[in-house]
């Protein structure tokens, strides 16, 4: 076995954690509303993005927004593009929608896009494991939890702080790997 991949196995050490975690109070997590330092970097979750087409982004954090620099990543771009797919292709109501997703898509610079490297893969690959075996999660919240966890492990891996209003998964990984910056924020 790699050298890498056995550093990456001491980083979580699966073998510590045999009990299910518990969501912490909102109160030791950091949200837009309440942080002191404004962080450097954001890389963006799918519900930042969803929540700007939706024209539902908290006032409070369009601001940061515009201060900070934003990262983007090819994870959240497939899970905006699988509405391309999901939606019903005759509904008068799709085009416009795929319209809104692509412009968005469209905007995001490639420069400020980071590729999940095979480190990231293989963190994010172990971090997702412990937590669907201590969650007890499904086959299709592992899949879900599996996304997540590539943009929690890339975040890490290149200095930037999460944003996202998923508090259940994002509070957990970060449980594990408190190296993880996340920056939630409500609706």
């Amino acid at each position: 076995m790699s050298s890498e991949l056995w550093r990456s196995i001491r980083r979580y050490k699966p073998e510590r954690h045999s009990r299910p975690l518990q969501r912490r109070a909102e109160s030791e997590l950091d949200f837009l509303e309440t942080i002191r330092v404004k962080p450097a970097k954001l890389l963006y979750d799918t519900t930042v993005y969803i929540d700007v087409l939706r024209d539902q982004f908290p006032v409070t954090g369009q601001l940061m927004l515009r201060a900070v620099e934003a990262w983007h990543s090819p994870v959240t771009e497939a899970e905006l593009i699988s509405a391309v797919g999901l939606l019903e292709p005759h509904n008068a109501r799709t085009r416009p929608v795929i319209d809104r997703i692509a412009a968005v898509i469209d905007q995001r610079p490639t420069r400020r896009t980071i590729v999940p490297d095979v480190i990231v893969w293989r963190e994010a690959s172990i971090l997702s494991g412990i937590l669907a075996r201590l969650q007890n999660f499904n086959k299709d919240q592992r899949r879900h939890l599996m996304n997540d966890a590539l943009l929690f492990a890339t975040a890490r891996r290149y200095g930037c702080t999460l944003l996202t209003r998923n508090i259940g998964d994002f509070d957990l990984m970060q449980q594990l790997e408190p190296a993880g910056r996340v920056l939630f924020y409500r609706m």
